[in-house]
């Protein structure tokens, strides 16, 4: 590498060759960042990651190289075009969704935009408790954080508060464009990036409302409501607070105060034009326990947080088994097909309290498609003083047990050979 040459963060024996010294090359002004071929390749890895089989896709990887230099050419010149959407009815749980999908081109620019302009410009004024659709947070961690402030609460103050839920509705189709670019145009200081967001935004039709499918979209309505969270946590200093997306908590012992909040809230709702659900906008007592993000939340006496997937989840699963049994007598879906569906589902809800019902489920599954029914997994050995011990098991009981896969017990804990 003594021949090398350098460039910035670059390093290349010829000009035509780069290879990074990091994953995401990040320049000062964001434009030329938006631009850069590595940056949009590294965006084309991502967007057909998974969906590499689609004939699309793969009609683009075949010319990738033209098709991302003839992208580059377009924004430097600023004659970039959207095709136009692919809508289609979506529906989900009952609930139809309007979904509005982009040709493989225009996700490659949304998806450069997104990561490498737009969310590194954006995250540091989001708060820690924003959890939807962000690198390394995400439903899970939406959960996992009302858990922990359920737990902080009840250290405090115990079983006795109260919870404000709070939902809009239809979140996406009410965001106004002229608010959305004065809000987007404070953060962003680069003329051209916020001439292209701009033009990105009004590529939907009407006045206001980003539609669901765009990964812009996604990005755009994570941000939007952060005055609301600022108001909550900074001004009112509401340490248990959290939202996903559209979906937000706020835990308090006092129930005056809630209602107090909530019609400060909706002042500043209104004002950006965010609709909130009457009907599911609700205060609820602890004691009662709450439902959030299809999950119902209980705190027992001595403080432990339960959290209980809603009925719903584990009926509808048991209802796709039954449909697969047809499926699978028909020989349109095979067994290994059934029993991959059916552990992604289980890995997923065994997090948590419930089982009872992942037992009851699995001896479905054992009754329409034969074979060895799944034992729910037991929760992980953690380590205490230097030593493992296993949750759940009565170490007295198994003092003198010999484990011939994990080890054998000691007085002093679960001790690993």
């Amino acid at each position: 590498m003594d021949d090398a040459i350098y460039y910035g963060n670059y390093c290349c024996k010829h000009p035509s060759l780069f290879l990074f010294k990091n994953k995401v090359y990040e320049l000062k002004d964001l434009y030329l960042r938006l631009t850069d071929l590595n940056n949009l390749y590294e965006a084309f890895l991502r967007c057909k990651s998974g969906v590499d089989w689609k004939e699309s896709v793969q009609r683009y990887e075949c010319h990738v190289f033209e098709n991302l230099i003839m992208l580059k050419t377009m924004l430097e010149n600023q004659t970039y075009r959207q095709k136009p959407f692919f809508e289609f009815e979506l529906n989900e749980r009952g609930k139809v969704r309007h979904i509005k999908s982009m040709h493989i081109s225009d996700r490659v620019l949304q998806r450069a935009l997104c990561d490498f302009v737009l969310n590194p410009e954006l995250t540091p004024h989001l708060i820690y408790d924003n959890g939807a659709s962000m690198k390394g947070k995400g439903i899970d961690f939406s959960r996992r954080r009302l858990k922990t402030h359920l737990t902080k609460y009840y250290r405090e103050h115990g079983k006795n508060g109260y919870v404000l839920l709070i939902d809009f509705s239809k979140y996406f189709d009410n965001i106004p464009h002229d608010v959305l670019k004065i809000k987007l145009a404070e953060k962003i200081h680069d003329e051209k990036v916020m001439n292209l967001v701009c033009y990105l935004i009004d590529t939907f039709e009407g006045e206001k409302g980003v539609g669901i499918g765009s990964q812009l979209s996604q990005t755009v309505g994570i941000y939007y409501p952060t005055e609301l969270d600022q108001f909550c946590k900074t001004v009112k200093s509401c340490k248990y607070y959290g939202r996903y997306m559209d979906d937000t908590y706020i835990i308090h012992h006092d129930k005056e105060f809630l209602k107090k909040l909530l019609e400060e809230y909706s002042v500043i709702a209104d004002r950006l034009g965010i609709v909130i659900n009457k009907k599911k906008t609700q205060i609820v007592g602890l004691k009662n326990g709450f439902k959030f993000l299809q999950m119902r939340y209980r705190l027992t006496d001595s403080g432990r947080v339960l959290v209980i997937p809603v009925r719903k989840s584990v009926t509808r699963e048991r209802q796709r088994l039954k449909r697969f049994y047809n499926l699978y007598h028909q020989k349109q879906m095979t067994k290994e097909q059934v029993y991959e569906q059916y552990r992604s589902w289980r890995g997923n809800i065994i997090k948590y309290d419930c089982y009872r019902s992942v037992r009851n489920t699995d001896l479905l599954l054992k009754e329409l498609f034969g074979g060895k029914n799944e034992k729910p997994t037991r929760k992980p050995a953690r380590k205490r003083n230097g030593t493992y011990t296993h949750r759940g098991t009565n170490k007295r009981a198994c003092r003198r047990t010999r484990c011939s896969k994990f080890g054998y017990w000691r007085l002093e804990g679960y001790k690993v050979l």
